[in-house]
Order: C-alpha cells, then structure tokens, then sequence
C-alpha cells in the first residue's frame, strides 16, 4: 500500500484543490456544510457531485439528477471491470467498501505502474486520493462565501490539472502519444462545432476504438 500511497502524492494538492472547490460551490447553492460532507462521504464522485450541485439548486427533480450522474459515472463499470481480477482472492465483504473507493486518480496511477494491477498498490493510491479529498471538502464548506467566483483565481482549473497529470504519467510509448494527441485535436474540433460536452464522447470513442483497432502492441 505504502507504493501506491506515495505514487499519488503528486495528485494531492490537486485533488485538495478541486475538492475546497467543490465545497465552496455546495455551500453557495445552499447545502449545509454536513449535507456536503455526507454527499462526499456516501457519493464519492467529484465529477458527479459537481453535476448535482448546480441541479440541487435548480430544484430539478430527484430522478433527473438520479440519471445525470448515473450516466456521469458509467465509466467506472469499465474501471471496475478491470481492476476485478486483480482483487479476486479478497473476501466478498470487502468487495463493496472497495467498489465504492474506485476513482479514476488511483485507477490511472495503478494501471500506469502495472497492468493488471496490483490490488495493494491501488489501495495505497485510494487512500491518498480519498483522504485529500475528503480533506478539502470541510475546508471549501467553511471558506465558500470567502470564493464567490472560483473561476477568477483559477480555481476552476484543479480539476482539469489532475487528469493532466494522469495523462502525464501515461505517455509512455510512441503510440500512447499518438492515442493522446489525436484524442485531443478531435475533442478540441468536436467543441468548435458542438456544444455541451460531446467533444469528450465523441473523442474518446472514436479514437480510443480506432486505436484498439488498428495499433499494434507496442513492448513497454
């Protein structure tokens, strides 16, 4: 565990980051600072629960906001299904309270370091992960009405440094490379001509088929 938990400190101050960022946001919408902490806690889904914040406050109705982050958080049945047979031999109780702490931070680190995964060296990233981030959710909730606009500061780009540097720790190879850079110059074409965030589906299902069909394997 100790491997994963320090290969995912450089993710923390990011993670920290976004997190205060989220809980300023909860606490201005109008959520009582333990309704944010207890989202963060139950939920555990930073890009999920910054989706259901703004529509918290909209008053949209339970079952859109049910289906909204559902949808959002689709693309951890495809991390869970490869992470599962690395935590085959652990005890069924302790598949749930491992489900519920998949996050795509830990599940990059831990693919990056080796594939299949190693089950400890996840855990390790999780914890790092989980803590800054429930860290920094109690810190937003009080500093909130400090931040009235994140954007100003900047603020707004902690959650798009982190996925940077999970890109980052993954270009390993001629071909990672060139997955990354035409997933890019789609998504940046797409959003020229589309609105909302097709570019991001748009992008990542086209290029990352293209490149499982036509590449081949490169040795790492």
């Amino acid at each position: 565990m100790r491997g994963g938990f320090v290969a995912s400190l450089a993710l923390v101050p990011s993670v920290f980051v976004y997190a205060t960022v989220f809980g300023g946001l909860a606490v201005q919408a109008g959520l009582r600072p333990l309704e944010v902490w207890g989202m963060s806690v139950l939920v555990f889904a930073g890009a999920a629960q910054f989706v259901a914040v703004p529509m918290l406050a909209a008053g949209a109705s339970p079952l859109a906001i049910i289906l909204t982050t559902y949808v959002i958080n689709m693309r951890h049945y495809l991390m869970a299904a490869t992470l599962a047979p690395a935590f085959r031999g652990f005890p069924r109780s302790w598949l749930a309270l491992i489900a519920h702490g998949i996050n795509d931070e830990s599940f990059a680190v831990a693919v990056a370091h080796r594939n299949p995964p190693d089950p400890w060296f996840y855990l390790g990233s999780a914890a790092a992960v989980a803590a800054s981030f429930m860290g920094g959710v109690p810190v937003g909730t009080q500093l909130g009405g400090l931040v009235a606009d994140p954007n100003r500061w900047g603020l707004d780009f902690a959650f798009p440094a982190v996925f940077l540097a999970l890109v980052a720790v993954q270009l390993r190879r001629r071909t990672d490379w060139l997955v990354a850079l035409a997933s890019g110059g789609l998504a940046i074409a797409v959003a020229l001509v589309l609105p909302g965030n097709w570019h991001i589906v748009i992008a990542g299902v086209v290029v990352s088929g293209a490149a499982a069909l036509l590449l081949e394997p490169e040795p790492v």
